[in-house]
């Protein structure tokens, strides 16, 4: 008798997803995700040079207004699923476009505090980031090429969903300090983070390797409209792990990265 094939990672991902975002979210509570936290070997697409493409740059001469937020789908992988491209020095007339059109697609999302190239169909390594996105002097910020270069060993956990994946949340856990360098050759910075502008960055980064949050969730994926409680939940039953302490009706406790 021939042998069943076993199903990949990637398959059972899929399928979970879409069993997820299905029109019987709201009575399935939850949703198992796959055994494995390691996340997908992803390349660079092949023969595709550094820097901006054509393509690229159609869509960010396309008119003005929020560019249109990639979902994660089943069936072949997409810009979200490819390692993004090194920006050069090449492309740097064209990075307060790319700049500006990846500010108003966020500005449009009504609650996102990051975003990636490869969210809008840009398979490049830039990314936005909200500092201080739960304090009182939340800004975004525009990295280029960046990287983590140190990690901390200690780890924070808390509820994450991201404006690829619509209808789940889902607990990862991050380090909790991380020294990211970003720029241009020649003009290379580093900058730390800590706590949720740490999860942040870890968060964006992810997506320019090809990685969503979902490859990295500890125990279930959840129903988004959730999101909100199980981190109020998360954060009064193990505060020390939790990546903030409780905020009672704050204005942001219900971002996505």
């Amino acid at each position: 008798m021939a042998n069943t094939p076993t199903p990949s990672r990637r398959q059972i991902l899929d399928m979970s997803l879409w069993l997820v975002g299905s029109a019987a979210l709201a009575n399935l509570g939850c949703m198992a995700c796959p055994e494995s936290r390691i996340a997908p070997s992803v390349s660079p697409p092949k023969d595709v040079p550094p820097g901006l493409t054509d393509q690229d740059l159609a869509i960010l001469r396309s008119p003005d207004g929020p560019l249109e937020i990639v979902q994660q789908t089943s069936g072949e992988p997409n810009v979200l699923r490819r390692q993004a491209r090194a920006l050069t020095e090449s492309d740097a007339a064209s990075l307060p476009l790319l700049e500006r059109r990846m500010r108003e697609t966020l500005a449009g999302t009504g609650g996102g505090v990051g975003l990636a190239g490869p969210q809008v169909g840009i398979g490049t390594r830039a990314i936005l980031v909200m500092r201080d996105a739960r304090g009182d002097n939340p800004r975004v910020l525009f990295y280029v090429n960046p990287r983590i270069v140190q990690r901390s060993d200690e780890l924070t956990s808390d509820y994450e969903g991201c404006l690829s994946i619509q209808e789940v949340c889902g607990l990862v856990k991050r380090n909790r300090h991380i020294v990211v360098e970003h720029g241009l050759d020649g003009s290379v910075r580093r900058e730390e983070a800590s706590d949720f502008d740490a999860r942040i960055f870890q968060h964006e980064i992810d997506h320019l390797d090809g990685v969503l949050y979902v490859d990295r969730v500890d125990g279930e994926l959840h129903p988004r409209d959730k999101l909100k409680e199980l981190r109020e939940k998360l954060r009064e039953q193990q505060p020390t792990l939790a990546c903030t302490p409780v905020i009672r009706g704050h204005r942001r406790d219900e971002i996505l990265l």
